[in-house]
């Protein structure tokens, strides 16, 4: 199983075809769209909100294993060791598509396995907006 997501873009879609801007300059813009949006994740992700809102809480027996590790277990972030979201990167780029993903399998994996419990790769309404901004922002400057 993979992760993934799509983005809606098509609002930005008219704008490009009258502007018509270089393969380089789309490119660029969206990895910058792209890398925006996985600091933005990461920072909601970090605050113990996924896709849905707030994320459930550890399951007791993962709490008190946390605990025993000195892990904190009130505030569930997805993070235990910190590998699986630094793991996080535009792994491509292209005039047409940028792809988030994982620079390691296990992370990879780790994440598809946090993904079914605590849904979060992903992009909320808000962050579409933001996505779009940063896109419009970047290709129209």
């Amino acid at each position: 199983m993979n992760i993934g997501m799509t983005i809606n873009m098509t609002g930005v879609m008219a704008a490009l075809k009258k502007a018509q801007p270089s393969p380089q300059k789309t490119e660029r813009a969206l990895g910058r769209a792209a890398s925006g949006h996985i600091l933005d994740m990461l920072k909601r992700v970090d605050s113990g909100v996924g896709l849905s809102g707030r994320f459930k809480p550890y399951h007791p027996k993962y709490a008190e294993y946390r605990a025993k590790k000195g892990r904190g277990i009130n505030s569930v972030n997805l993070q235990f060791t910190g590998r699986m979201l630094a793991g996080v990167k535009l792994m491509t780029k292209s005039p047409s598509k940028a792809v988030i993903g994982f620079t390691q399998e296990v992370e990879r994996k780790k994440a598809i396995s946090n993904q079914r419990k605590r849904p979060w790769f992903g992009v909320t309404d808000s962050e579409q907006a933001q996505i779009t901004s940063r896109f419009k922002r970047e290709i129209f400057r």
